[in-house]
C-alpha cells in the first residue's frame, strides 16, 4: 500500500508483486489458498482503486500463483480490474500452444506480460555465457512467441509487454 501514492504521483500505473506461498497445491487446497490470498489483498486493492493504479501478481513457478491452474483460478476469482496477473512465460512450461491457450483463458485478468522465456540463465547462480543468457529473449531462445502474440491480439490485450531477462550473475 505504501508504494501506491508514490506510483500515482510519478505517473505510474502498475505495481508487479509476487504471492509467496507454497507451489504445487492440489485443487481444493489451491482454491482455498488463492481465495485466502485474494481476500488478504482487499485493502491493497481498495488503495489501488483510490489511487487509480493497478497491481499485477506475477505468476512465479516457486510460489502460490505460478502454475497454469493457479493462474486460471486467480483470473476466475479476482474481484477487481485493479488486481490482475503478470504473465511470466519463463515460469511456465515452455509450450507455445499451452501458453497461448492460457492467455485466452486469462483474458481481461492479464495486466502485464513479460516477453521472457526459460533458459539456463534464468535461475543459475553461477556465471552463464552471454549467448546463453540471451536465450531468455523472444526470437533467440526456442519458445515460439507467435502463438502467444496471436492470442494477445485475439483477446484485444492493451496492457504492458516488457522484454525481460535475468542477467547472470545478477
Amino acid at each position: 500500500r505504501e508504494e501506491l501514492p508514490f506510483l500515482q504521483r510519478h505517473g505510474g500505473r502498475l505495481v508487479v508483486a509476487n504471492t509467496g506461498g507454497p507451489p504445487g497445491l492440489a485443487a481444493a487446497e489451491l482454491r482455498r489458498e488463492v481465495t485466502r490470498f485474494i481476500e488478504g489483498m482487499k485493502p491493497v486493492v481498495e488503495a489501488a482503486e483510490a489511487h487509480g493504479v493497478s497491481i499485477a501478481i506475477e505468476g512465479h513457478s516457486k510460489m502460490l500463483i505460478g502454475s497454469p491452474d493457479s493462474l486460471r483460478l486467480f483470473a476466475e476469482l479476482t474481484p477487481s480490474p485493479r488486481l490482475g496477473l503478470a504473465l511470466a512465460p519463463a515460469h511456465l512450461p515452455q509450450d507455445a500452444d499451452l501458453q497461448a491457450a492460457l492467455v485466452r483463458d486469462l483474458g481481461p485478468a492479464l495486466a502485464h506480460v513479460y516477453a521472457w522465456q526459460h533458459s539456463a540463465g534464468v535461475f543459475e547462480k553461477r556465471p552463464v555465457p552471454p549467448e546463453t543468457q540471451l536465450e531468455q529473449l523472444p526470437g533467440v531462445g526456442p519458445l515460439d512467441f507467435r502463438p502467444l502474440l496471436a492470442a494477445l491480439r485475439e483477446i484485444d490485450y492493451a496492457g504492458l509487454i516488457e522484454v525481460f531477462m535475468h542477467p547472470t550473475p545478477r
